[in-house]
């Protein structure tokens, strides 16, 4: 007997301003499968994120994923509370989704520790971005959404960043990310986003 797909799209297209983005977007992830999306800036592949993540809505196609509690989401455009401590963020986002803090812990693994108690308006890029990491896997989704997740981040992030997907993966977590070149090879899939025809 075949397995449900956790991931499901069929046909998705979507229009902005009188021009695709893209269309007839088709594909099915299963537990531990990560699926690259790859094409140059305009290509669409961030709007595909948030059509698969129900942040926006395909102008065709349907898509099924596991509930909005079990998905997580990180972007280089995601907000940030900048009076806020990473540790009031990683608490907040704790009691609206239901799961424990861990708020230590997840600091500690981001190398972000000695930061916990700073505004976070005050931290550099690159540690924004991992505090948008710890927050996108604290949950433990099953579905992890990733717009450009290395982008920002040295080496030392971007190492961190390798280590937490390879781990949730291993774990059965489906990742759905857009990536350079040099993050290719963690895909198991790719989708390659362009003009359409």
């Amino acid at each position: 007997m075949a397995l449900t797909p956790l991931v499901q799209a069929t046909g998705l297209g979507k229009e902005l301003g009188g021009r695709w983005l893209f269309r007839g977007v088709t594909f099915e992830l299963g537990a531990g499968d990560v699926l690259l999306l790859i094409g140059p800036n305009g290509s669409g592949k961030s709007t595909l994120l948030k059509v698969v993540s129900g942040l926006v809505a395909p102008t065709l196609g349907s898509v099924t994923r596991p509930d909005l509690n079990r998905v997580g989401f990180t972007a280089l455009d995601q907000s940030l509370y900048s009076a806020l401590t990473p540790t009031e963020h990683l608490e907040l986002a704790a009691q609206l989704r239901g799961v424990e803090p861990e708020a230590d812990m997840w600091l500690r693994r981001m190398q972000l520790l000695p930061q916990a108690r700073q505004a976070t308006g005050t931290l550099s890029t690159g540690q924004r971005a991992r505090l948008k990491l710890a927050l996108a896997l604290q949950a433990r989704p099953d579905l992890l959404l990733m717009d450009e997740p290395s982008a920002a981040l040295d080496d030392a992030g971007r190492a961190l960043w390798q280590e937490a997907l390879q781990e949730h993966r291993q774990a059965g977590a489906t990742i759905i990310a857009t990536n350079d070149k040099e993050d290719h090879r963690f895909g198991t899939c790719a989708i390659t986003l362009g003009e359409p025809k």
